[in-house]
């Protein structure tokens, strides 16, 4: 009822606040670096060589890319669960669950041996796979590998006695597979043309899947990453194109893959930028931007068989930015997926993942909700050139295939897995329960230790013709040299020990303490404190001195001696020694320990002398 009161006015939060502008912001950041290198200190880089701002306005960002958005019904995308249980009965058994417990769709991995994925051998095997699976309503997806062909024919054979109208997707991807293998029996280019014939006969919703993650999981940037995958996208669109298929329904039958991690504004900028290109690329094939199906899988890279509980954390970024960048389908592994096959523990923690980012976050809700946001619209137009440019450098020697054989992407992925290698080694890539934070009172993760040996089956029958060669990209885990580091450790008849030999009052040394037992535990050695003095040889071969700077310039010489009088192997201090670097070293300090060294060197050389020293 209108009274006549007059309304309040709004309450202006900024109102007592002068505006900023650029230059202001610039003065107190000059400020604040004190002689420091502006370029240096606060504009960071991608390993594609793709600059970060410290800073985004209207004035220094790109041009919003205009997007279509991902149809989604009810805000819900397809939550796709990989099933790769060796035993087709438990695998079945797998499904069923997967269905029941919330999942739209399955991914069917197979490999013959069990190694990797399903035994499946025949139709019969994968038939036996699919009991009670409505495949009409829920989604089968594949992951075959080098047998792509063989195993999306059972699938139709079975598709065909059950009269049903399927829904597939065959993801036929040759070109990963001889990427990842460094060989394509019978030639990769005659697995394209078969798989293209499927394509002609539009036998599935998607029969060939243009994926970028073997680049990814070998160490590649993402730039690389969706290079390669549009370089695939042209590579399978013409084979389909050669064997009569219209372009439109060409392209319609290809989905886009691609790998998301814990970086999560990276993972959507990647996501948005695949969608810019792949448009741009069916516009001008075309006349008109066919609508693209992107099945995201969650980074393997990035999760570790340390503290494995971590990769919870990191699987659940990957699923907020495969469904942030607008992801049709995606796919979380299991957080013990490093150390072996999950239980239905692991599979239901990764399935319930999804589950809370779509029905409780609501993340699907909201078309491309990072459009318009500064940064993420200049890193996804960065990224979307840097693609477009790496596609050109593939097509120029003739195509993806062309570019494996030649070694052209190998090179790209050799040159961006050894600058982060570079950066893991000197924890500037800090891994969580890894390098950084390690536990080494962790519990342990059960696991599915099923043998695969006795469900192994023979492989169906190569191609004819004469098999293509290339160096491999052969998948890594950012953990792989911390992890080795803690298996030597583990190994040894007494858990290693680092004696942390304190100078001053905590305030002197904790932050040095800190720094020092964080960083041997990483190799599996554990820290005691205590003043020099309390120094016992037979308890720690390795002793490391920590203080302030102030008290290092008083005390640090004769703590060196004393420790080396005592009998220490090899004596650190934790610190950079600035100008008392050649008196500390006469003293007896061996090794200066500091942010940025290579810690994966450092604890590689304090275990050795701890092995060599008993």
């Amino acid at each position: 009822m209108d009274d006549g009161a007059i309304p309040p006015s709004p309450m202006l939060l900024a109102s007592d606040f002068p505006s900023g502008d650029a230059a202001a912001w610039m003065t107190l950041v000059e400020k604040t670096l004190d002689g420091q290198a502006f370029d240096k200190r606060l504009i960071s880089k991608t390993y594609d060589g793709l600059k970060i701002e410290p800073l985004y306005t209207a004035a220094n960002s790109a041009e919003p890319l205009a997007l279509q958005p991902t149809p989604r019904e009810d805000g819900r995308w397809d939550i796709r669960v990989r099933v790769d249980h060796p035993d087709p009965i438990q695998a079945n058994a797998i499904a069923l669950e997967a269905l029941e417990g919330g999942a739209h769709s399955i991914l069917l991995a197979v490999d013959p041996t069990g190694e990797n994925g399903i035994a499946i051998g025949s139709a019969a095997d994968l038939d036996q796979v699919l009991q009670g699976v409505f495949i009409d309503l829920a989604p089968v997806a594949l992951d075959a590998g080098a047998h792509g062909v063989a195993v999306a024919q059972w699938l139709l054979e079975i598709a065909e006695a059950r009269t049903l109208k399927p829904r597939l997707a065959l993801n036929i991807d040759p070109l990963s597979a001889f990427a990842g293998a460094g060989v394509a029996k019978g030639g990769v280019a005659a697995q394209i043309k078969a798989a293209a014939g499927l394509a002609r006969d539009e036998v599935a919703e998607t029969v060939f899947l243009a994926s970028g993650q073997v680049v990814h999981e070998a160490g590649g940037g993402e730039a690389a990453e969706l290079g390669f995958a549009m370089a695939n996208v042209l590579a399978y669109a013409k084979a389909a194109i050669d064997a009569g298929v219209a372009p439109a329904k060409a392209f319609g039958a290809i989905a886009l893959g691609l790998t998301v991690d814990g970086e999560y504004f990276t993972g959507i900028s990647k996501l948005r930028a695949a969608r810019a290109l792949w448009a741009r690329i069916t516009e001008v094939a075309t006349g008109a931007a066919i609508p693209v199906r992107i099945e995201a899988r969650s980074s393997r890279r990035m999760l570790a068989a340390l503290d494995p509980w971590v990769n919870m954390l990191r699987v659940t970024a990957a699923g907020f930015a495969a469904a942030t960048g607008g992801a049709d389908a995606i796919v979380l592994d299991a957080f013990s997926q490093p150390l072996g096959r999950p239980t239905a523990f692991a599979r239901r923690q990764a399935r319930n993942a999804q589950l809370v980012l779509m029905e409780e976050s609501h993340l699907g809700a909201v078309a491309d909700p990072a459009a318009g946001a500064w940064y993420l619209e200049t890193l996804s137009r960065n990224l979307a050139e840097a693609a477009w440019a790496f596609m050109q450098q593939i097509e120029a020697v003739g195509g993806a295939a062309a570019a494996l054989e030649s070694g052209l992407i190998a090179e790209a992925v050799a040159a961006t897995g050894a600058a982060r290698n570079a950066d893991i080694a000197k924890r500037k890539a800090g891994l969580i329960g890894v390098s950084e934070f390690p536990d080494l009172a962790e519990s342990g993760v059960d696991l599915d230790l099923t043998d695969a040996g006795p469900f192994a089956k023979s492989a169906p029958p190569a191609l004819a013709g004469t098999e293509s060669r290339c160096s491999p990209l052969t998948p890594h885990r950012a953990a792989e040299p911390f992890e080795a580091l803690r298996r030597r450790a583990a190994a040894m008849h007494v858990r290693p020990r680092v004696f942390l030999a304190t100078i001053g009052s905590p305030a002197d040394y904790s932050g040095r303490v800190g720094f020092a037992r964080n960083l041997f535990a990483a190799g599996g050695i554990v820290a005691e404190t205590g003043e020099v003095d309390a120094y016992e040889p037979a308890e720690a071969h390795l002793a490391i001195l920590c203080s302030s700077d102030a008290l290092y310039a008083e005390g640090a010489e004769p703590a060196a001696r004393a420790l080396k009088a005592k009998g220490a192997a090899r004596v650190y201090l934790a610190g950079r020694p600035g100008d008392l670097q050649t008196a500390l070293v006469a003293a007896g300090v061996d090794t200066f320990l500091f942010a940025g060294m290579d810690a994966v060197l450092a604890l590689d050389q304090a275990l050795t002398l701890v092995e060599t020293s008993r």
